[in-house]
């Protein structure tokens, strides 16, 4: 299931879909995903996504930091 999460934020990230991350990164943190799983993941999106993947990757660890 965290994988799949994993792949799931990766999606909304490069699809620019707020909502999606800040759902995926709640139940990401319920599956016990530590930060450094999380950077691995939104450094891919970064990678993959350029510039625009770069801003919501930043909401997503803004996200992670406020829910956990």
């Amino acid at each position: 299931p965290k994988q799949k999460e994993l792949m799931a934020l990766s999606i909304g990230i490069t699809q620019r879909c707020s909502a999606c991350i800040g759902f995926h990164v709640k139940t990401l943190i319920q599956l016990g995903t530590t930060k450094d799983e999380l950077a691995e993941t939104l450094s891919l999106c970064v990678y993959m996504g350029g510039g625009p993947s770069l801003m919501y990757a930043a909401q997503a660890l803004k996200a992670f930091d406020e829910f956990s």
